[in-house]
Protein backbone atom coordinates (compact mmCIF):
# COMPACT_ATOMS: atom_id res chain seq x y z
CA UNK A 1 0.00 0.00 0.00
CA UNK A 2 1.28 3.37 -0.73
CA UNK A 3 2.50 5.66 1.89
CA UNK A 4 0.10 8.80 0.91
CA UNK A 5 -2.78 6.27 1.47
CA UNK A 6 -1.57 4.95 4.64
CA UNK A 7 -1.21 8.55 6.02
CA UNK A 8 -4.68 9.39 4.63
CA UNK A 9 -6.36 6.93 6.86
CA UNK A 10 -4.49 7.22 9.67
CA UNK A 11 -5.13 11.01 9.49
CA UNK A 12 -8.89 10.68 8.71
CA UNK A 13 -9.52 8.71 11.21
CA UNK A 14 -7.21 10.51 14.01
CA UNK A 15 -9.18 13.65 13.29
CA UNK A 16 -12.37 11.49 13.66
CA UNK A 17 -11.18 10.34 17.18
CA UNK A 18 -11.61 6.76 15.53
CA UNK A 19 -9.10 3.61 15.87
CA UNK A 20 -7.48 2.22 13.11
CA UNK A 21 -5.98 -1.31 11.89
CA UNK A 22 -2.20 -0.97 10.91
CA UNK A 23 -0.07 -3.92 9.72
CA UNK A 24 3.29 -3.13 11.51
CA UNK A 25 6.65 -5.47 11.21
CA UNK A 26 7.98 -7.48 13.72
CA UNK A 27 9.10 -5.83 17.12
CA UNK A 28 11.11 -6.90 20.02
CA UNK A 29 7.98 -7.49 22.05
CA UNK A 30 5.27 -8.20 19.38
CA UNK A 31 5.40 -10.26 15.69
CA UNK A 32 4.54 -9.12 12.05
CA UNK A 33 0.87 -8.66 11.68
CA UNK A 34 -2.35 -6.33 12.36
CA UNK A 35 -2.39 -4.22 15.39
CA UNK A 36 -5.64 -2.54 16.17
CA UNK A 37 -4.48 1.30 17.83
CA UNK A 38 -5.98 4.81 18.76
CA UNK A 39 -3.99 7.47 16.65
CA UNK A 40 -2.70 10.15 19.11
CA UNK A 41 -0.68 12.13 17.33
CA UNK A 42 2.21 12.59 14.38
CA UNK A 43 5.80 13.82 15.58
CA UNK A 44 9.05 14.14 13.65
CA UNK A 45 10.61 12.24 16.44
CA UNK A 46 10.28 9.82 19.46
CA UNK A 47 8.53 11.91 22.71
CA UNK A 48 9.65 14.01 24.56
CA UNK A 49 11.84 14.80 21.87
CA UNK A 50 9.88 14.92 18.64
CA UNK A 51 7.63 18.42 17.74
CA UNK A 52 4.12 17.92 16.74
CA UNK A 53 2.81 17.77 12.96
CA UNK A 54 -0.10 18.67 12.08
CA UNK A 55 -2.08 16.31 9.66
CA UNK A 56 -2.76 18.33 6.25
CA UNK A 57 -0.89 20.97 6.92
CA UNK A 58 2.51 19.71 7.59
CA UNK A 59 4.59 17.93 5.40
CA UNK A 60 4.46 14.74 6.68
CA UNK A 61 7.35 11.67 5.80
CA UNK A 62 7.67 8.14 6.14
CA UNK A 63 10.48 8.39 8.90
CA UNK A 64 8.07 10.76 11.18
CA UNK A 65 5.87 8.88 14.38
CA UNK A 66 2.34 7.51 14.89
CA UNK A 67 2.00 7.76 18.55
CA UNK A 68 -1.16 5.80 19.33
CA UNK A 69 -2.09 3.28 22.14
CA UNK A 70 -1.96 -0.21 20.76
CA UNK A 71 -5.50 -1.93 21.90
CA UNK A 72 -5.10 -5.09 23.82
CA UNK A 73 -1.71 -4.76 24.41
CA UNK A 74 -2.53 -4.35 28.32
CA UNK A 75 -0.18 -1.59 28.43
CA UNK A 76 -0.57 1.68 29.91
CA UNK A 77 1.17 3.47 27.73
CA UNK A 78 1.59 5.33 24.15
CA UNK A 79 3.59 3.36 21.83
CA UNK A 80 5.04 4.83 18.88
CA UNK A 81 4.96 3.45 15.59
CA UNK A 82 7.68 4.51 12.39
CA UNK A 83 5.22 5.77 9.35
CA UNK A 84 7.22 4.32 7.00
CA UNK A 85 7.27 1.09 8.25
CA UNK A 86 3.11 0.87 8.26
CA UNK A 87 2.60 -1.17 5.88
CA UNK A 88 -1.16 -1.45 5.56
CA UNK A 89 -3.84 0.78 7.12
CA UNK A 90 -7.26 0.08 7.42
CA UNK A 91 -10.10 2.36 9.04
CA UNK A 92 -12.16 0.70 11.46
CA UNK A 93 -14.94 3.20 12.30
CA UNK A 94 -14.45 2.87 16.05
CA UNK A 95 -14.54 5.93 17.72
CA UNK A 96 -12.79 5.78 20.89
CA UNK A 97 -12.13 8.25 24.42
CA UNK A 98 -8.90 9.55 24.81
CA UNK A 99 -7.16 7.66 27.86
CA UNK A 100 -5.44 9.05 30.62
CA UNK A 101 -6.92 12.39 29.58
CA UNK A 102 -4.27 11.84 26.59
CA UNK A 103 -4.83 14.51 23.70
CA UNK A 104 -5.27 13.43 20.25
CA UNK A 105 -3.70 15.75 17.98
CA UNK A 106 -4.64 15.34 14.54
Amino acid sequence: MRFDKILKIIGESGKKRETVKIFYPETEKRKEGWREVEPYSLTTDLPPDGEFLVYGQDHIRPGHILNAYNMGSGEDECHSFILGKIKKAESTGRSFDSRKKWEVKF
